[in-house]
């Protein structure tokens, strides 16, 4: 498989990196679809599911970048900054996105990436792996609790618990480390976020992720966006490393505010 790099330009941290053959499909690009397989799990054939007690979210899944949540936010809904984060995202730096530096995207943002992220669901454990990095992220589905003492130990993908209501698994994520952006325009959250994310089948090949945010140090009030992604049938996700040939980041100059957007 042959893979291409786009390069950061003047500045600009947002970085795309090797686009894969699910991701081309994803974007509409011009690489034809495969056949459609023979052989395989039901998800990568494209069968219908199995009968099952809830709907399984397994399969690969695309839905582009997560450029600016602001524009994805639910009819009726709005994100507004407090006058701290006003401050802040006035005085964004693209080029110290941690994307840029080859960190992990938080949660909801290493869903909605340049690479397809592969969903395995288990009775009593969700596992969310992102093609990009090689990162991984788990959703407790058994009944605990979050950790007592999360919050003393923020991480990069926070702590996520899960449960079933009805079609929709609601995943209850706190305590996501605050180097982390919540999207490529650079808005950034507290060690106080929580989110609520919603994931649901619209149809066997589109999956809604549905995640309201809540941070009173950056935000006036709670917010709802939404984010598509398609199944991505008779495809699986590649080996990536964000830093393998690296060529950007001794490149990278302060670039603020609207000029890196």
């Amino acid at each position: 498989m042959q893979k291409y790099s786009i390069t950061a330009v003047m500045g600009f941290a947002l970085l795309i990196l090797t686009a894969t053959p699910a991701a081309a499909q994803g974007r509409g690009g011009a690489q034809p679809r495969k056949p459609k397989p023979t052989v395989g799990a039901w998800w990568y054939k494209g069968d219908p599911q199995p009968p099952s007690p809830h709907p399984d979210l397994t399969g690969v899944w695309f839905g582009g970048s997560m450029n600016d949540i602001g524009k994805d936010v639910l009819p009726g809904e709005q994100l507004i900054l407090t006058p701290y984060a006003a401050e802040r995202y006035k005085k964004v730096d693209h080029a110290k996105d941690p994307n840029a530096q080859c960190l992990p995207p938080g949660p909801t943002r290493m869903v909605a990436r340049a690479h397809p992220t592969m969903i395995v669901q288990r009775p009593d454990v969700v596992a969310v792996l992102s093609e990009s990095e090689h990162i991984y992220r788990l959703i407790y589905t058994d009944g605990r609790s979050h950790p007592p003492d999360a919050k003393d130990y923020p991480a990069w993908f926070g702590y996520s618990v899960g449960k079933w209501e009805g079609d929709t698994l609601v995943v209850d994520t706190i305590s996501v480390n605050d180097r982390t952006w919540l999207d490529g325009a650079g808005h950034e959250h507290s060690d106080k976020l929580h989110m609520t994310e919603r994931f649901r089948l619209a149809d066997p090949d589109t999956l809604e992720f549905i995640v309201t945010y809540d941070d009173p140090v950056f935000f006036v009030k709670p917010f709802t966006s939404k984010k598509v992604l398609r199944r991505q049938i008779g495809d699986y996700i590649y080996d990536h490393a964000c830093e393998e040939n690296e060529k950007d980041l001794e490149h990278l100059v302060p670039t603020v505010g609207d000029e890196g957007r």
